[in-house]
């Protein structure tokens, strides 16, 4: 599979999702969120001898992202079920406990990632759209009954959908500039505080920072990408 295209991608996070439902157990549970922010990105240019273009300045973009995540053991569930993992995992409750905090997804999104600045006199400024697919993982951890931390870490792969450059008043089409148009691998890790307002919704407040890895060079300089992003969203219950 040609792993360069948007549709490739999200083909893969399909199949991904398939699995993830088909395999669950009644003693597995998922939910959906939807999250809006912003991100305020820096581009890191680097050339051969590890100097780097200090002017150009973070700037803001949007970001949006829903996902799917499984809970690999919802406890609740365990006092229900008589077959041999809720058997084991009633006379094992230390696991349980620590099994139950365990978070596993997919994501879809679509980010801006912008900056400017000015090099040799001349105002330069880039401002692009990237669709992203990738995987998380973490732990959630309860303060209360209603309220919990989540820690995840994360990867994901871009691709530019639409992307400019501008130089004082010219404009350049990204799509054509190969430190842009392949695909973008990013890693990192998301904090983020949610709050259950009832057994089908629940809201969520967090921050989230990537940063890009395994990045070639083009023309003897490399060009990583470094998001932080702010958000809040909402999560569904499906079960």
């Amino acid at each position: 599979m040609n792993l360069s295209s948007p549709a490739a991608w999200t083909h893969v996070v399909y199949v991904g999702i398939f699995w993830l439902v088909a395999i669950s157990s009644p003693l597995h549970a998922q939910n959906w969120s939807i999250r809006l922010g912003t991100n305020v990105s820096t581009y890191q240019f680097t050339n051969s001898v590890g100097g780097s273009l200090e002017s150009l300045r973070p700037s803001s973009g949007r970001h949006l992202e829903i996902s799917y995540q499984k809970i690999l053991l919802d406890t609740s569930k365990l006092l229900l079920k008589t077959n041999r993992s809720a058997v084991y995992f009633t006379n094992h409750s230390t696991q349980a406990k620590l099994i139950s905090m365990l978070r596993v997804g997919v994501q879809l999104s679509a980010d801006q990632f912008n900056t400017s600045g000015n090099v040799n006199s001349s105002q330069i400024a880039y401002q692009t759209d990237f669709f992203g697919v990738g995987l998380h993982g973490g732990m959630q951890i309860p303060f209360s009954k209603k309220t919990s931390l989540e820690v995840q870490g994360k990867l994901q792969g871009q691709l530019l959908i639409d992307g400019v450059q501008t130089i004082d008043t010219q404009f350049l089409d990204l799509q054509n500039d190969s430190q842009f148009n392949g695909l973008q691998t990013l890693a990192g890790y998301v904090v983020q505080l949610n709050h259950r307002i009832n057994s089908y919704a629940g809201i969520l407040l967090g921050f989230q920072s990537m940063k890009s890895i395994g990045v070639s060079a083009v023309n003897n300089t490399t060009l990583a990408f470094q998001p932080n992003t702010f958000f809040v969203g909402i999560r569904l219950f499906t079960n």
